[in-house]
Parts: C-alpha cells; sequence; structure tokens
C-alpha cells in the first residue's frame, strides 16, 4: 500500500465581500450588512473655480499700518495690540543699538511703568499694571545709538476702571411692562408726566409712590442708614473696596454668609427680615455665582457642658451655662499660636476638671484669594 507523505493542499478562504467582512476594530462582533451599494463612497468630484469676481484674495498677515491699540481689561489689566510687518520689525531692529524693539507703557505724567522687549512673532501682549482709576500710554519703539528713544506708533490714552463701588447713587429701577405698547403705557401715565421727564424716569418715580399700575411693580426700597452700615460691616470694608461688585454679587455674598450664620446661630430668623427685602432689584431668586473667584476665613467656637450649678472658666474668665449645663464661645480666628485653658469647678467647690486647647492657624494663599467677611466676634484668648 503506497503512502503519501505530502500535505494535503490547503483551500483557499472563501472571499468575503465588503458587505458581509467584519469591522477590523472590533472583530469579536460582526459588523451590520450594508448593500454593496450603499457601500460605495461617491467618487470626488473637483469642484468648480470660484469667479473671479468672487475671489478677494488671501488676508495678509500684517498691514504694516504700524498702528497700536491699547485697551483695558478690567481694573488692574491692559491689553496691547498692534500692526507692525516681519519688515518693519526687522529694520527697527538693524537700527536700533542693542536689536531689540520695546513696547513701553506710561502713565502720562508720571513717567514709564512697564517696558517689554517684543519679537517679529508678537502682535498683542497683556500687562498687569495693578492701578485701577489710572490713564495709560503704549508705544511702540527702539533706543538708537544715540540713546533716545525711536516712537514707531503710539496708542491712544485709556483708563482703567475703578474697583470700588460707584459714588453715584442716582440710580432708579423701574419695572416696564414689554406685554404693552408704549403708545398704551404712555396713555396710563400721561397725566403724571412732569415736564423734561423721560417715561422710564415717571414709572419710577410712580412705581416708589401709592400710584395704581395695570401691571405688578417690584422696586426695591432704599436701605436706611442703620442698614447700610450693617450691610457694610457685615461684608467687610476691605471686601467691598477690592471687588467690583454689583447688586447681583452683593445678593450672592449676603445669601451665602446668611446662611452660614442662621446654620450655626449667630443670628435669629427675626434678623433675616430686611436682608430678604434687598435680595434683588426685581424680586427674583438668588442665581448662580459668576466668574471664577475664592474667598476664605476662619472661626472658633468652644462647646462644652457640665452640671448645671458648675463654676466654669475659660482663659480665667467666667462665662455663663446654660439650664442645662451647656456653654459656647465663639471667636474670630486670625493666624498664630493658641493655648486656652478651660476648668470646671463643682457646685460644692471640691472637685475641679481641666483642660488645654492648643490651636494653631498658619494661611498660605496662591493667587488672588481674600478673606471671607465675618461678624463682629471677640478676639480669641490664649495667643501667644
Amino acid at each position: 500500500m503506497s503512502t503519501n507523505n505530502q500535505p494535503a493542499p490547503r483551500k483557499k478562504p472563501p472571499q468575503v465581500t465588503p458587505a458581509a467582512r467584519p469591522d477590523a476594530s472590533s472583530a469579536s462582533s460582526p459588523a451590520p450588512v450594508v448593500s454593496a451599494a450603499a457601500s460605495q463612497v461617491p467618487p470626488i468630484t473637483k469642484s468648480e473655480p470660484l469667479p473671479a469676481y468672487e475671489f478677494l484674495g488671501y488676508l495678509p498677515d500684517s498691514y504694516g499700518s504700524k498702528k497700536l491699540f491699547l485697551v483695558a481689561r478690567d481694573p488692574h489689566i491692559l491689553f496691547a495690540y498692534w500692526d507692525l510687518n516681519q519688515g518693519q520689525y526687522q529694520d527697527a531692529a538693524r537700527s536700533a543699538h542693542d536689536g531689540k524693539v520695546f513696547l513701553e507703557v506710561y502713565v502720562p505724567g508720571e513717567g514709564r511703568v512697564q517696558q517689554i522687549h517684543i519679537w517679529d512673532s508678537h502682535k498683542n501682549w497683556y500687562l498687569q499694571v495693578n492701578r485701577p482709576d489710572t490713564s495709560f500710554v503704549a508705544q511702540l519703539g527702539y533706543y538708537r545709538p544715540d540713546g533716545g528713544f525711536e516712537v514707531m506708533a503710539r496708542s491712544a490714552e485709556v483708563r482703567t476702571p475703578r474697583d470700588t463701588l460707584s459714588p453715584n447713587t442716582d440710580a432708579r429701577f423701574v419695572t416696564i411692562p414689554f406685554n404693552l405698547p408704549f403708545r398704551e403705557l404712555y396713555e396710563i401715565i400721561a397725566a403724571q408726566v412732569q415736564p423734561g421727564e423721560e417715561l422710564a424716569e415717571t414709572l419710577a418715580r410712580l412705581q416708589k409712590s401709592d400710584f395704581e399700575l395695570p401691571f405688578q411693580a417690584r422696586v426695591p426700597r432704599d436701605l436706611t442708614p442703620k442698614e447700610s452700615e450693617e450691610l457694610l460691616g457685615y461684608l467687610g470694608d476691605e471686601e467691598v473696596r477690592r471687588r467690583m461688585v454689583g447688586s447681583f454679587e452683593i445678593t450672592e455674598i449676603l445669601k451665602k454668609r446668611f446662611e452660614t450664620m442662621l446654620s450655626s446661630g449667630q443670628w435669629g430668623s427675626s434678623g433675616s427680615a430686611w436682608v430678604t427685602s434687598i435680595s434683588s432689584p426685581f424680586g427674583a431668586s438668588f442665581g448662580k455665582e459668576r466668574g471664577f473667584h475664592m474667598h476664605v476665613n476662619a472661626e472658633l467656637i468652644i462647646y462644652g457642658g457640665t452640671t448645671p450649678d458648675a463654676k466654669v472658666r475659660i482663659d480665667g474668665q467666667d462665662i455663663s451655662l446654660t439650664p442645662d449645663g451647656t456653654f459656647s464661645y465663639h471667636f474670630v480666628f486670625p493666624d498664630g499660636q493658641f493655648h486656652i485653658p478651660i476648668s470646671a469647678t463643682s457646685g460644692d467647690g471640691v472637685e475641679k476638671r481641666s483642660a488645654l486647647l492648643s490651636f494653631l492657624r498658619m494661611t498660605e494663599l496662591e493667587g488672588d484669594v481674600r478673606k471671607t467677611g465675618q461678624p463682629k466676634l471677640d478676639e480669641p484668648l490664649g495667643k501667644l
């Protein structure tokens, strides 16, 4: 019997059409079957060129106008941008005694406050000046071999906005019903208009009086001097001075701090009346805070309890107990080290218990982090 040591010929695998071939990225799950006609990609056709009258050309990197613009981004930062092409920059660098071109910022009547070495790749620059309510002028140029400064471009004078609350208290809020045509609205109040008064001014005056209008008007009342003083003390003079806050931001600050004080028992619910009344000029609910910011602070609360007839002293000072013998003491908590001794003596003077509480606060801040305002509290005891 003859033997055949040759291996059996391999059969070619059946050809898989594109419609039934599994997706290469997911071999374990076959792709849905798609008809060959649907799987064909339409051929790429060459687009017709635009008519000559529609092609306006490509925008250049620079027009070479040598114009310099300066704007105030906020009370502390300026933004400068300029139109200087590469040839103009290189000509200036060759003419400069040190081969450098500079962007300089001046306070008129005071002198230069910043100087930036720029390259031909630079087209704009942010400048942190930290000078609210101040006028600035910028200029581009270079230093000649004789030491003089050759000005290539100069900006117009700009002024940074103030970072304090506006002294203008003449602003008035008014509700204008947009469901009424202005002609109909005017006819309602025409008899009440005073000479030289605009429609919004008349409405604001009437809405603060007892005049009946056919729509609901929500106008905030003015704060009394006592309420204004309480509000400033509550927010903290430092924060009001440093932050450019409007009515929305003040509302948010008030809401967060008031909720914190209520939860900690610092204020009773009766203290919320006037805060609620100024919560929004339009009677709206509290919204989300705008802009990224951070403020932080700390307070110290010491609390405990003993028998109701005992005597308790904190750092040598007698404190009163509640009828159930509990006590609490609330301080501000500034940076520093504190050792606060607490002692309790039984009512008959026989027994004594004591504790020494030690605290250390060391604050490290990165970036623009401010102090959260606090209510008026006692200074902590036992500071070393």
